[in-house]
């Protein structure tokens, strides 16, 4: 080779060098900027980890991925951020005091389930809640778990706003169309119930109308015998009306019969006062006329 070729050579290398240090920045920040955005998608999908020690396929932990600027985008009208969803399940389970009868009937997934939870909840409520949960052994098994938990837990504005960001949209589609599954078969056993009372009732229906039209016929007898009732209670009601005034009217004319009888009396007592009075001066002046009597026959004796 050339010594003019040997200088082109290592010019050429020096020159890709350069390329090389040039485009390496932009190359580097174009593939961290990909990878984020590759983690921000997966964050969409499948959720927030599912606890502290969750990890990725190279092995490190994916919380040490999430940095707080992150947790900020991603909760933004959301609510308060976590971490983990074993974390939101811990929330959670400080937020559902006096709702574990409400809350265990909506996570049946049968008609006899939710029949079973209708009635009062066991003491255990809470536990049964998270039973699910603290149960399952693969990490699989522990999102559906979680996804159901939280999807019944939470309130409509949670479910639209909190929840997909809690479990990722695989959890919450999968979740939604297995309540959805499971609503379908409770309102299709709610229609062979209401079939089969139906078709009771259309067998008792001529009984229950004959019953009905004796009822009603008795009904009828029994609204004559109330007028005819009615009818009497104002009659007596009148005569009792009359025969109170009656006895007020009796009772006046004996006040006056008695307060006559009490001045007749007052009366007669004055009359027998007079008279007793009237019988001593009778009997003074007859006194007075024996002893003028005695006087005049002793003057006739003296004088002869």
């Amino acid at each position: 080779m050339s010594t003019f070729g040997k200088i082109l050579a290592v010019f050429n290398v020096l020159a890709a060098l350069a390329a090389f240090a040039y485009f390496l920045p932009t190359s580097w920040g174009t593939r961290q900027s990909w990878a984020y955005s590759y983690y921000r998608h997966n964050l969409i999908l499948d959720g927030l980890p599912l606890d502290k020690e969750d990890k990725d396929n190279e092995g490190y932990l994916l919380v040490d991925k999430m940095s707080e600027n992150t947790q900020k985008q991603i909760f933004q009208g959301a609510g308060s951020p976590v971490k983990t969803q074993m974390e939101e399940i811990e929330r959670v389970k400080g937020t559902i005091q006096g709702r574990e009868q409400e809350i265990l009937q909506n996570m049946a997934r049968t008609g006899p389930e939710r029949d079973e939870f209708r009635g009062q909840a066991p003491a255990d409520a809470s536990e049964v809640i998270f039973k699910e949960v603290n149960d399952a052994k693969d990490p699989a098994a522990k999102r559906a778990a979680i996804a159901h938990v939280l999807f019944n837990c939470y309130n409509d504005e949670e479910k639209q706003k909190r929840l997909p960001v809690i479990i990722g949209l695989k959890e919450f589609v999968r979740e939604v169309n297995q309540s959805a599954d499971a609503v379908i078969a409770m309102a299709a056993r709610v229609r062979r119930s209401m079939q089969r009372d139906l078709a009771a009732f259309e067998a008792r229906y001529p009984q229950l109308i004959q019953d009905i039209q004796v009822l009603a016929e008795k009904i009828e007898d029994s609204k004559k015998q109330l007028e005819v009732q009615e009818q009497l209670s104002k009659s007596h009601n009148m005569l009792v009306s009359k025969r109170a005034q009656d006895v007020t009217d009796l009772k006046k004319l004996i006040f006056e019969a008695k307060d006559a009888t009490r001045k007749a009396m007052k009366a007669l007592a004055d009359e027998q006062k007079l008279n007793h009075q009237a019988e001593a001066e009778v009997g003074k002046r007859a006194k007075e006329n024996q002893d003028l009597e005695k006087e005049i026959r002793r003057r006739e004796n003296v004088e002869k």
